[in-house]
């Protein structure tokens, strides 16, 4: 699992809706408040073995499906997986 993703699912659980808004900005990711509290719906079985090996096709696709291509592949990038 990348230090990136980690830092992500970490601040997932961490920080409340804005805070987690204002951290995606700073990496140049917009997410609206609705597209946040969805995502943590998403990443919520977030687990170790995602970093061993990698996130689940379906969670990929629902996150992809809520945010978008154009994002999706921002995220990926910035994120790392």
């Amino acid at each position: 699992m990348t230090i990136q993703m980690l830092q992500w699912f970490e601040n997932l659980k961490g920080m409340n809706d804005k805070q987690l808004q204002k951290f995606a900005k700073q990496q140049e990711l917009e997410f609206s408040i609705e597209e946040i509290k969805k995502l943590r719906k998403i990443l919520s079985n977030a687990s170790i073995t995602w970093g061993i090996y990698g996130i689940p096709q379906n969670v990929r696709e629902e996150i992809e499906q809520l945010i978008g291509s154009k994002r999706y592949k921002k995220l990926r990038k910035v994120i790392g997986f």
